[in-house]
């Protein structure tokens, strides 16, 4: 995630910040379509932009909403496989260094976190951002209340994946990669005393 003119989420295009000011300032009510359909949504009270709602496939139903504070992006809920319940939210906050008062007509908001859901309820994974860069992911791939993957990222490079291989509440199992993304060890916390151990492969122990 860059945090530049043109926001782009999960895939998709909404229209640059800037094109929302110059529609306010002329008071107009719809913007030009950008990889589907675009339209702001003002306070009827203060004219200040609140949302930006799309339709990105053509469907007749909004399935990405942009919550604003006029040209800055608080959080945008977005439906992702198009049945009818949004799916994920992404929350931005303020560029850093940036006071609101001096803030650019593109409203460089960065993304903070995000969420994503089984069926728009429970709440599967989590993204944690650093400056709009992805730090860390925890995930609950059998939807059990639990996280049961770890993902640890470097300037938005992979660098360890933890899995709880035994329902034990915590990781069991760590992989370590490199800069190329290949895994350079295997580990292994069997005890649960928060200290991995290199394991060999499967088939590489040195047994028959």
């Amino acid at each position: 995630m860059t945090p530049h003119s043109t926001i782009r989420l999960t895939g998709r295009w909404l229209v640059p910040p800037v094109l929302l000011l110059g529609a306010w300032a002329c008071g107009g009510s719809s913007l030009p379509p950008v990889a589907g359909t675009a339209t702001p949504v003002y306070n009827p009270q203060t004219g200040q932009l609140e949302q930006l709602v799309s339709d990105t496939n053509n469907d007749g139903v909004v399935d990405t909403r942009a919550h604003m504070e006029g040209v800055l992006v608080k959080y945008i809920e977005i439906d992702r496989d198009f049945d009818g319940k949004f799916d994920r939210t992404e929350f931005y906050r303020d560029a850093p260094g940036t006071p609101a008062a001096a803030r650019s007509p593109d409203g460089r908001s960065v993304l903070d976190r995000a969420e994503e859901t089984n069926g728009g309820e429970v709440v599967t994974r989590r993204e944690f951002y650093v400056d709009g860069v992805v730090r860390r992911v925890e995930e609950d791939t059998d939807v059990d209340g639990r996280t049961d993957k770890w993902e640890e990222f470097e300037e938005g490079r992979l660098v360890t994946l933890a899995l709880d291989l035994a329902g034990a509440g915590r990781p069991t199992r760590r992989l370590i990669y490199d800069r190329g993304g290949n895994v350079v060890r295997l580990e292994a916390d069997d005890d649960g005393d928060g200290r991995f151990e290199e394991i060999s492969p499967a088939g590489k122990d040195g047994g028959d």
